[in-house]
């Protein structure tokens, strides 16, 4: 950086104003050293105090750009700016006792050699900021280093490895992960373990992969319903919220919603209408998940922000799937499975809402999803890592919830002995029409004996498992039951660890 007297005069500016506002509607001082930004995306805050061995003309273009960009761009896009400025200035070394206002070329190539492969992507945002200072007229870099920027050939940010390489932590979740996801979060909802906030945000992620601004900014005018004589029809309006000079609620993308989500978002609705009631909220225009605050934005009052909906998904979603999980995973997934399900690439691109196919390539050039040859033994060595069953082994009918009611018994029809020899006994009191007794082995209230016929029934679905895929069908149906088969393995291991701590105690 060039040296320049401490004294330097800002008088060739124009003064910064008292008050300005965001794009997103935010109030603050922009005369501060410190932006306090508290907006749907996060909070966040700038604070030019860092700065310190730079002059007044030097922190006051930067702060011009800065409004400049907030009042006209989304806030990840300003905030990357800034930070990654901060990293060039703590990056290049500068002389004790000097004051620096101008960026010369020299500090440049210094950064630029300090950079990793991996990190040159960093150079390539530092361009960005000092062509549009430059542009905008409040320029710190010279001549020089703009001419430099403008010709250089800068290395991009590395992305889609997880998606190329199918990364079992980063990438795309498998059908097994994603059943095991869906069924902890059924329970963990009906045992209480989880609110209805969660368990809809986390039910929002597994059908449309979303942002979680785009969560966030959601409201309940967004869930459409249209009543027919066969029952209410949904559909939901997806916030857009990352497009190019738009704010967060300018444009919206309509999808289908099946039945269970929409009924899901109705009971929010509902249970927000209970809440307003209760803090005497009038009005209309209420966010579909609401804050405990009112928060600083005029045209989304009570909005949740962002950080909150995405800690939804990493710390309640993956606590309970005992999976590493984050809002990026499931847009990966959603995109790999509609690739892998034969969709093209403007397709892809709507379902991730993005404007242009650029950005899907990944997905057409990941290798293909390897499906395990799921027998006897490797179903027994996975069953531990899966925690697939959700029920509760018993010692025999007598021990069971409705072990007196015949009607509860679950039976396997195929097996030799379907009369007599049953798998164990449904707990549940209501009706229930899912199929039995395939979908027993990963519900909450199936209670399998110790003697059932289980190793039976294993072998009866590796089998037909086999079949299918001998005969060609698709990975799609033959993997349908594979959760089911681990649930089962870990039904078997439960019994015969049982018997023989009854046999040891009985010794």
């Amino acid at each position: 950086m060039s040296k320049r007297s401490a004294n330097t005069a800002v008088t060739e500016l124009p003064p910064l104003p008292s008050s300005a506002t965001t794009r997103e509607g935010v109030i603050f001082d922009p005369r501060e050293d410190h932006w306090p930004l508290r907006g749907i995306a996060g909070v966040d805050a700038m604070k030019f105090s860092e700065f310190k061995d730079a002059t007044a003309t030097f922190v006051v273009r930067l702060k011009w750009t800065m409004l400049t960009h907030l009042q006209n761009k989304s806030y990840s896009h300003v905030f990357n700016l800034f930070n990654t400025f901060k990293f060039f200035y703590r990056t290049v070394p500068r002389a004790p006792n000097s004051v620096y206002e101008q960026v010369d070329l020299a500090a440049v190539l210094t950064f630029r050699g300090a950079l990793s492969t991996a990190q040159e992507w960093r150079l390539g945002v530092i361009r960005i900021l000092f062509v549009d200072m430059d542009r905008l007229g409040f320029g710190i870099a010279t001549r020089e280093v703009i001419e430099y920027l403008e010709s250089s050939t800068i290395r991009g940010n590395i992305k889609g490895t997880s998606v190329r390489t199918r990364d079992p932590e980063k990438g795309a979740f498998v059908d097994t992960e994603l059943l095991a996801i869906q069924s902890s979060l059924n329970n963990a909802y009906a045992t209480g373990e989880i609110d209805l906030y969660a368990f809809a945000i986390a039910w929002l992620f597994l059908a449309y992969g979303p942002r979680p601004i785009q969560i966030a900014a959601m409201k309940e005018q967004d869930l459409i319903v249209t009543n027919t004589v066969d029952g209410p029809l949904y559909a939901l309006r997806v916030p857009r919220a990352k497009q190019q000079g738009e704010k967060v609620r300018s444009s919206f993308n309509t999808r289908y919603c099946s039945k269970q989500v929409g009924n899901l978002l109705e009971r929010v609705i509902e249970t927000n209408k209970t809440r307003r009631a209760e803090l005497r909220l009038e009005g209309k225009n209420w966010p579909m998940f609401m804050a405990d605050r009112e928060g600083p934005l005029p045209e989304m009052p009570f909005h949740m922000i962002s950080t909150t909906v995405g800690r939804v998904v990493n710390n309640v979603v993956g606590r309970i799937a005992g999976l590493k999980t984050n809002a990026k995973r499931f847009r990966i997934t959603l995109a790999q499975r509609a690739v892998d399900d034969g969709k093209d690439k403007h397709t892809v691109a709507e379902l991730l809402d993005h404007s242009d196919t650029q950005n899907v390539e990944v997905y057409y050039e990941a290798s293909p999803a390897m499906v395990l040859r799921l027998d006897h033994h490797l179903a027994m060595e996975l069953a531990p890592l899966a925690q697939a069953f959700a029920g509760v082994v018993v010692a025999s009918e007598v021990d069971a919830r409705r072990g007196d009611d015949r009607s509860s018994r679950i039976f396997d029809r195929s097996l030799a002995d379907n009369i007599n020899d049953a798998l164990g006994t449904c707990g549940q009191m209501s009706f229930c029409g899912l199929a039995a007794p395939y979908a027993c082995y990963t519900c909450r209230h199936f209670q399998p004996w110790i003697d059932g016929p289980h190793e039976e029934f294993m072998a009866a679905l590796i089998a037909d498992r086999d079949r299918q895929e001998a005969e060609g069908y698709s990975a799609k149906i033959y993997t349908i039951r594979d959760r089911t088969i681990l649930a089962v393995a870990e039904v078997i291991q439960l019994c015969v660890a049982e018997a023989d701590l009854r046999a040891g105690a009985a010794a």
